[in-house]
């Protein structure tokens, strides 16, 4: 809103302090984010009364303090002014705004409220009927907005008998959008039966009534009501819909994949099919099988250039260097650059692969084309790695040392890195010195004191051992693994027995199956 847009700043000040005036007279305090829930139900009413009582004096000035109020976070008051306003003037826009005003905070409740009198001031107003209908839905008022729901769907029904096929959506799927907006899942799934019935034979019904169940997690009755769309039309995208809703029932993925693998053989054009099974192999690390139907997927389609990509990492997986490379220089090749996706890890993959063939060359060139090498790095910490891999320890160290992080992840990382190539070339007094620094800087960073810890574990110095563990308790009392160190190492040493039995124990309390500690 700009209607107060040509005010001068003094009195943009003036207004904001009458307003936190207003507000410390009656209840709500100069907060930002005031909220009703936040009040005693007293001060709620003496502040509303108040608020009622300043629109009634001066309404133009309670409507520009009430904007002022918005622009500070204070939705609860805003918003209550403007309703106010809307009914001493019968004025259906000012109650609109105190909608958007709570809205806008995310502030449901106090926008339904808006909206009841948005409806009550404009009751012909489709567009507030269907606001106070959703916000209905969605603060699970739903019996309250299940009437309205019923007229609406019933407009939807009726101009699509009116107009057949020219309708933009059939009603089950306006429903599917309405319910998906109630909170209470299993609420919604009871009124999509409510609203249609449960009729086997009425597929929208059933496909509307399987999303809901599968919301609800409802597993099983999704399956059933998916089946039951499958049993009148068995198509592609049901049974790979129902598959994913059997993952859900069975808690895996066996019986799911085997019947759609089943009917993708019995399919050689669904594609759909064979993408649900390639990824379900990616993901369970089958590669040999997840080969296969990316293969599958690119004699359908050809042209599909982020299948080349998958394809080429799958090739990667089975340490197929040559396809892999076939595969990922299609991608690269037909995808325009700023569309590439995982183009550096792509680089990395290859690099790899060119390392377990002891192709130093090609796996340092692989590294350096990525994009942005310079400044990525996981690409110079696999450079890195690969001088020492050559046993070239110093240009190993000046890739680590040459480069900059940007932020905290990556100057712990660079740090970590550093203080084990210099363990790796028996130099630990250069391991503790680039962790040292790296403390200095970040001084309660978790990993850096561990990895401290653990150099001075190695050098035998049990004060520093202790001393960085106790520091790690101290910043993270629920890491289980600083407890675990200290009492086993106390342990190892045949010290303070009862107090390693009990950090051992209190570890094994914070991560009771990490087979480390037991």
């Amino acid at each position: 809103m700009t209607c107060f847009k040509w005010l001068s700043p003094s009195v943009v000040v003036l207004l904001g302090a009458m307003v936190a005036g207003c507000a410390s007279t009656a209840g709500p305090q100069e907060t930002t984010g005031t909220d009703s829930h936040n009040l005693p139900e007293l001060n709620q009413k003496a502040y509303e009364a108040r608020v009622a009582q300043l629109v009634k004096e001066d309404p133009l000035f309670a409507l520009l303090t009430a904007e002022l109020a918005s622009q500070r976070g204070d939705t609860y008051s805003a918003t209550l002014a403007y309703t106010e306003a809307a009914k001493q003037q019968n004025n259906p826009e000012l109650a609109r705004r105190a909608v958007e005003i709570a809205l806008t905070e995310g502030q449901a409740d106090m926008g339904l409220k808006a909206a009841e009198v948005w409806v009550q001031l404009s009751p012909e107003d489709k567009q507030a009927k269907r606001t106070v209908m959703l916000l209905q839905l969605g603060t699970n008022r739903v019996d309250e907005a299940l009437p309205a729901v019923r007229e609406y769907l019933a407009a939807v029904q009726q101009s699509e008998n009116a107009h057949p096929g020219m309708a933009a959506a059939s009603p089950e799927k306006v429903a599917l959008e309405l319910l998906m907006r109630i909170p209470d899942k299993a609420k919604a799934y009871q009124t999509g039966i409510a609203l249609f019935g449960n009729n086997a034979a009425d597929v929208e019904s059933q496909n509307l009534l399987a999303q809901i169940a599968h919301a609800a997690e409802q597993h099983a009755q999704a399956v059933d009501h998916m089946q039951n769309v499958i049993n009148r039309f068995p198509q592609e995208r049901f049974y790979v819909q129902m598959a994913q809703f059997m993952e859900k029932r069975d808690g895996n993925t066996d019986a799911a994949m085997a019947l759609v693998g089943q009917l993708a053989d019995q399919h050689p054009n669904w594609f759909s099919a064979r993408l649900y099974l390639a990824r379900n192999h990616t993901q369970l690390e089958q590669w040999e099988q997840a080969r296969q139907r990316f293969a599958e997927m690119i004699a359908l389609q050809p042209d599909n250039t982020p299948l080349y990509s998958s394809l080429g990492f799958v090739h990667s997986k089975l340490g197929n260097y040559d396809e892999a490379v076939k595969n990922f220089d299609v991608y690269l090749k037909r995808m325009p650059a700023p569309e590439r996706q995982n183009e550096s890890l792509i680089h990395a993959t290859l690099s790899d692969l060119a390392l377990q063939k002891q192709d130093y060359a090609t796996a340092l060139r692989w590294l350096d084309s990525a994009p942005y090498a310079s400044s990525d790095l996981d690409i110079q910490l696999k450079k890195s790695a690969l001088f020492q891999k050559q046993g070239n320890h110093v240009a190993a160290s000046r890739v680590l040392n040459q480069f900059k992080a940007g932020n905290e992840d990556d100057a712990v990382r660079l740090t970590l890195a550093k203080a084990q190539l210099a363990e790796a070339r028996k130099l630990p007094q250069q391991a503790v010195e680039a962790l040292d620094q790296g403390l200095s800087t970040y001084p309660d960073q978790p990993d850096l004191l561990y990895e401290r810890a653990m150099v001075a574990e190695r050098q035998n110095d049990l004060p520093a051992v202790e001393q960085y563990l106790r520091r790690l308790i101290a910043v993270r009392p629920d890491n289980p693994h600083g407890y675990n160190a200290l009492g086993y190492t106390l342990a190892d040493k045949n010290m303070r027995l009862d107090e390693a039995y009990t950090l051992i124990r209190k570890a094994i309390e914070l991560a009771p199956n990490d087979p480390f500690i037991l």
